[in-house]
């Protein structure tokens, strides 16, 4: 029996409307909204009014300048760990003590997100904090200090939230890909003589560069919308220190009830996060092009 060229199509559709309803219609709205002054009691069409609001808001450019230093922070630190970590997994001998551990580094994605923030926050307690009992007891008093409660320290703070950044997923792509990587070139490395280090760098770094950029990718996407850590540990404070995008747009839409300056907050973002995607693949594919040269 024929099947028609049609039908493929009917098993798309649901999934591509999923995609129109809640991620393209969304963004549509947001750029619509933030042409409005759009609060609980009124709607009236500002134009561009929102967007010269914004970039002459103080706390606005500060978010900015935060998100930037926390992405990239956060991104080498998770990218460097994920390589570490998979390749420490991946060369562990023992192959059953090796699952062992790669189930031990996917254990912290079981643990809710909010009750790793509350635990973090504990952690960083003045006074009765671990953090502070620890570098009280090594003699090293003069660094406990509320790191959370100062301008100084509040970003580096929460930026080292999840030490030692072994992230689940990106440890997970890393060590997949090394494990599907032609065994016939590692065992010919193995017979010339090739150490395990120069191994790394000569063959598994170039061989898996696509998942690396991917794993950059996706750390500094998640980076530039991060919200929700800033607001359960300092909700954006010491006086905007750790104030991001995401939860100025928080913020704004939800304690001040302007929706449509807090859509023209989302748009910026949304044009700051893709503007980081194309400079992302441009680098991706002149390094790419470099190596097959």
């Amino acid at each position: 029996m024929k099947t028609s060229k049609h039908v493929p199509f009917l098993f798309i559709f649901p999934g591509f409307l999923l995609l129109i309803v809640f991620t393209y219609y969304p963004m549509f709205s947001a750029f619509y909204h933030s042409l409005f002054n759009w609060t609980i009691v009124e709607s009236s069409f500002v134009g561009l009014h929102n967007y010269v609001e914004l970039f002459h808001s103080n706390t606005f450019l500060i978010s900015l300048k935060n998100m930037t230093i926390f992405v990239i922070l956060s991104t080498i630190f998770i990218t460097v760990m994920a390589i570490i970590g998979g390749e420490l997994v991946f060369n562990y001998k023992p192959k059953k003590l090796s699952s062992v551990w790669k189930y031990l580094f996917i254990l912290p994605m079981v643990v809710p997100f909010s009750v790793g923030m509350l635990i973090w926050t504990f952690i960083y307690l003045p006074y009765n904090g671990i953090l502070w009992q620890f570098l009280t007891s090594i003699g090293l008093g003069n660094l406990a200090i509320p790191w959370l409660g100062l301008p100084s320290t509040a970003l580096i703070a929460v930026i080292f939230v999840g030490f030692p950044f072994l992230s689940s997923l990106q440890f997970l792509i890393i060590l997949s890909s090394l494990q599907n990587l032609d065994s016939s070139v590692l065992e010919s490395s193995i017979l010339d003589g090739c150490s395990t280090f120069k191994r790394i760098l000569k063959i598994d770094l170039p061989l898996i560069m696509d998942k690396i950029f991917l794993i950059i990718l996706l750390t500094a996407i998640g980076g530039a919308q991060v919200a929700a850590s800033m607001l359960i540990l300092t909700n954006g404070g010491p006086g905007n220190s750790t104030m991001v995008p995401g939860l100025y747009i928080y913020q704004t839409a939800f304690n001040q009830s302007r929706y449509g300056y807090s859509s023209a907050a989302g748009v910026v973002l949304m044009f700051i996060t893709l503007g980081m995607v194309l400079l992302i693949e441009v680098v991706e594919s002149s390094l790419r092009r470099r190596v097959e040269q």
